[in-house]
């Protein structure tokens, strides 16, 4: 299926392998990220982990943000057979991350700025914050 599981309390080294088999993966495929690291109950959206910093910055690849509508009621928490339900999926401009010698806070805090980035153009692809393009799927 193309997985590659991410562990919520992952150590840095299984981290560092894990973002190599991202960065192998990309030479021939895209990657779809989930930034909150679970699915939501009700369709919300969750806060974000710092993972996804880490990710956007230390890919050094064009990170599409992307909000998924309608997915909590396909496969809800605690159920283990999909059902076929709309879903719609909105997407924002592509943003570039990376590090530069003399950035404020060094790795950590571009990831955190990438993190608080990424979230805030999320949220603004919500129907009443922004017009968009909408791709709806069954």
């Amino acid at each position: 299926m193309n997985i590659i599981p991410i562990d919520r309390r992952a150590q840095p080294k299984s981290l560092q392998r894990c973002l190599a088999m991202c960065e192998d993966f990309l030479q021939h495929g895209n990657l779809i990220l989930y930034p909150e690291g679970t699915r939501s109950t009700d369709g919300e959206i969750q806060s974000f982990k710092k993972g996804a910093g880490m990710f956007a910055v230390d890919l050094g690849v064009p990170i599409v943000p992307a909000l998924v509508e309608g997915a909590h009621r396909i496969l809800p928490k605690g159920e283990v057979v999909p059902r076929p339900k709309p879903v719609t999926v909105r997407f924002g401009e592509p943003i570039m991350f990376g590090l530069h010698p003399g950035d404020p806070g060094g790795a950590r805090g571009v990831r955190r700025a990438a993190v608080e980035l990424l979230e805030l153009r999320i949220r603004g692809l919500k129907p009443s914050l922004s017009p968009v393009h909408a791709v709806e799927t069954l």
